[in-house]
């Protein structure tokens, strides 16, 4: 048997601790649930997205960066949730 060792938050082991306990788990289990799902399913068992904010923020750098004029913060925020509304399933 091997030993697996990670560093994480505080707040997060404690969040994920509280989490898995209300499910009826300790959290070694949960990380071996997610190993063997990752291993079956020949990858990351769930959808990884990026920050949402992120694709925006480096529109709005390029824009700046070219001189171009960027956008307001109203603009922006718009800009953001209508990505975000793409996004959503």
């Amino acid at each position: 048997m091997a030993n697996l060792q990670i560093r994480i938050d505080d707040t997060l082991k404690a969040q994920a601790d509280s989490l898995f306990a209300s499910i009826g788990m300790d959290t070694s289990s949960a990380v071996r649930v997610f190993l063997k799902q990752s291993v079956m399913r020949g990858g990351i068992p769930f959808e990884l997205r990026g920050d949402p904010y992120l694709a925006c923020l480096q529109e709005a750098d390029a824009r700046a960066r070219a001189g171009e004029p960027t956008y307001t913060e109203e603009e922006f925020r718009a800009k953001a949730e209508a990505y975000l509304n793409e996004v959503q399933v």
